[in-house]
């Protein structure tokens, strides 16, 4: 907890946000009677303001008094120093009191006494790796495409890695055996995150982080229209994994792993993302995110492939879309059932009418499913309650779970 912490205020330039706090706490899992008084004194590095913390529209203050964040009453101590002679208990309130502000933890202010990232790593000339390990185990690191493309067209079979958050779990508590282990970190065609006119392009080894400070960026600053399949990323992604995780993990690798849980899968495909794929003599070909997925953990790539890149295109006027994602518990958990929706609307006469849609959901079967024969209903009906209820209906006849289905809850789900 205390890491976590520090690790926000030290990569924070602003005072962090009570919101702030919790997030960077949501991978510290420990969630026992002692997480209340932990995430409390947390608070006092937040930004607030001490009007929060006193009803001052019953209180009459006078000129140069302030509300007292300490006893919630009109005081003059605001405006005195230390030094003052009047040591009364109002020119020492808020001195005794004084919340712990990022002035106060300011990582240049603490050159001489805090760590920093040690400069000759910094500036270490990259060079490609070659490792081998126990077994005949192979471990690779490229720099270039090129160089990771010659090493998938001699070895097929190899895994690609990033953050190592699901194969690393898959050899040592799968007891899963990969020969060929190669490490597409520095990769810089794979980094990309290319904001265009028509929508963003993401390399498929930019992290998780990377994405979602991308999408806040572009949601503040494109037209509100534009950017609904962004704010639905932004969403699944608050509560997708602890920043730990979010910090090292790829997007292409949660596509490639083709989870029927992935959190973001049922998004890029409800989405109209497009997936670029490269192989080993550099040919690229394009395919939509819903066609991506063939079977349980089954994607479109051949032995020669990489995913190089994901197209996500801006919403357009009157197009929506949305997450949802049900799990035990809201924080770091997988999900029971999870989904992307999207509706396009246009206005005609006085009433609005659905003129493209797409639903995607997770859990539900062994890869993440769309719901054609929704779509299909909905595409030229009235935008109304009534027509709600009936693709409801329709949806049951599109997502069918046996009784025996993996993962049990079916009823729920």
């Amino acid at each position: 907890f205390v890491m976590s912490m520090y690790a926000l205020l030290r990569s924070s330039q602003t005072p962090p946000t009570e919101e702030q706090i919790e997030e960077s706490l949501a991978g510290n899992l420990c969630r026992c009677t002692g997480y209340r008084p932990i995430v409390d004194a947390f608070r006092v590095f937040a930004k607030t303001n001490d009007a929060l913390y006193a009803d001052i529209s019953s209180l009459s203050l006078q000129e140069g008094e302030v509300v007292c964040p300490s006893t919630g009453k009109p005081c003059s101590c605001g405006s005195k120093t230390v030094n003052d002679i009047d040591t009364s208990d109002q020119s020492i309130c808020t001195t005794r009191h004084k919340p712990t502000s990022y002035s106060e933890v300011d990582g240049s202010t603490y050159t001489d006494k805090e760590l920093i990232f040690p400069p000759e790593l910094l500036l270490r000339k990259l060079t490609p790796l070659n490792l081998s390990g126990s077994g005949g185990l192979k471990w690779y690191r490229p720099l270039t495409l090129k160089h990771v493309l010659e090493l998938k067209e001699k070895y097929p079979n190899a895994k690609l890695l990033i953050g190592n958050t699901e194969v690393g779990i898959e050899m040592r508590l799968k007891k899963m055996r990969y020969q060929v282990l190669i490490s597409v970190t520095h990769v810089p065609e794979l980094n990309m995150l290319n904001v265009k006119e028509d929508g963003i392009e993401i390399g498929a080894a930019v992290r998780l982080t990377e994405l979602l400070n991308l999408f806040r960026e572009v949601a503040t600053q494109r037209p509100a229209h534009e950017t609904s399949a962004c704010k639905a990323f932004i969403e699944q992604l608050k509560w997708f994994a602890g920043t730990q995780i979010k910090n090292v993990a790829s997007v292409g690798g949660n596509v490639c792993t083709a989870s029927p849980i992935s959190d973001l899968n049922p998004l890029w495909m409800a989405a109209r993302a497009k997936f670029r794929i490269i192989n080993s003599s550099g040919n690229v070909r394009n395919t939509l995110a819903e066609n991506f997925f063939l079977g349980y953990r089954k994607v479109d790539l051949a032995g020669d492939e990489i995913l190089l890149s994901i197209f996500l295109p801006w919403t357009r006027p009157f197009e929506f879309v949305k997450e949802f994602k049900q799990a035990h518990r809201r924080e770091d958990d997988i999900a029971i059932v999870n989904a992307g929706m999207r509706v396009c609307l246009e206005e005609k006469g006085e009433e609005w009418v659905v003129s493209d849609a797409s639903f995607a959901y997770g859990g539900v079967a062994p890869l993440s499913l769309c719901a054609n024969k929704t779509k299909e209903f909905l595409i030229g009906k009235k935008w109304n309650q009534i027509v709600l209820q009936n693709a409801l209906n329709v949806l049951q006849t599109d997502i069918v779970l046996k009784e025996d289905a993996p993962g049990g809850m079916v009823e729920f789900r």
